[in-house]
C-alpha cells in the first residue's frame, strides 16, 4: 500500500513544481478521496527523500530613488480594491550576472496576478506595458501601490494612472513590508520555480515563468498568498 501511495505522493510533488511539502500533497490526496495522515505523507516523503524545494539564493543588483518619499494612501483603506505592483528579477544563467526584469501587478483580495510583463531592461515602458495590460481585462482599481523605484515614480506611469483616474500610493523606502502581497508573491516564484531552473534562453525564461504564473492563479494550493 505504502508503494502505491509513494507513487501518487511523487506524482502530485512533480506536477507542482516540487514545490509542495507534506501539508498540500496531504490536501491534495483528501482533495481526491484518499484519506491518509500527515505524518505518514511526511513519513513516506522522507523516505523517497523528497521535499518541498525552496533553497536556491542569488544575490540582486541594488535599486534607486530619484524622488523624496510620496505618500502611503492605503495605509487606511482595507476594504479599498488595490493594485499592488513590483519588479523583481530572475537569474538568466547563459552569461555570468545576466538578469531580466518581471513586472507583476498582484490584487490581494481576488489572489491573482493580473498582469505581468518581462523585459530585458528595468524601465518604466515595462511598468506601463503591464498596467495597460491589466487595464484590458480588469476593473481598474481605486489605488495602484508601488515602492519608489525610478520607474514607478516616472512620468510615463504617473501619466497613465492620472489618465484613468487611479490615485497612485507609495511604499516607504526601504520597507519593503509596506508591499507586503507582492513581494510575497515574487518570493514564493522565486523559491517554487525560478531557483530550481534552469532556462536555456530568454523566450523559454518567458513560457515557463507564464507557465508557473497560470499554475499559481488557477491551480496552488493557497494557505495565505
Amino acid at each position: 500500500v505504502d508503494n502505491q501511495l509513494k507513487e501518487k505522493i511523487k506524482l502530485i510533488w512533480e506536477n507542482n513544481y516540487r514545490a509542495y511539502g507534506y501539508p498540500r500533497i496531504t490536501m491534495v490526496l483528501r482533495k481526491s478521496g484518499i484519506c491518509v495522515g500527515s505524518k505518514r505523507i511526511l513519513r513516506l516523503m522522507r523516505e523517497m527523500e523528497i521535499h518541498s524545494l525552496m533553497n536556491r539564493r542569488f544575490k540582486k543588483p541594488g535599486t534607486h530613488v530619484d524622488h523624496s518619499q510620496r505618500p502611503n494612501l492605503i495605509k487606511h483603506q482595507p476594504n479599498a480594491r488595490i493594485w499592488r505592483a513590483d519588479i523583481t528579477y530572475l537569474y538568466l544563467e547563459l552569461r555570468p550576472g545576466t538578469w531580466v526584469y518581471l513586472s507583476s501587478i498582484y490584487e490581494p483580495k481576488v489572489h491573482q496576478v493580473l498582469a505581468f510583463k518581462i523585459g530585458r531592461q528595468m524601465e518604466a515602458t515595462l511598468v506601463v506595458e503591464t498596467i495597460n495590460q491589466a487595464l484590458e481585462c480588469h476593473q481598474k482599481p481605486q489605488y495602484f501601490h508601488s515602492d519608489m523605484g525610478s520607474q514607478y515614480t516616472s512620468n510615463e506611469v504617473e501619466t497613465l494612472l492620472e489618465r484613468h483616474q487611479i490615485s497612485h500610493s507609495y511604499s516607504k523606502q526601504g520597507y519593503p513590508y509596506d508591499n507586503g502581497p507582492i513581494e510575497a508573491f515574487h518570493s514564493l516564484l522565486k523559491r517554487e520555480f525560478a531557483f530550481q531552473t534552469t532556462f536555456s534562453d530568454f523566450e523559454d525564461l518567458v513560457i515557463r515563468t507564464s507557465n508557473y504564473i497560470s499554475w499559481f492563479n488557477s491551480d496552488r494550493i493557497r494557505t495565505s498568498v
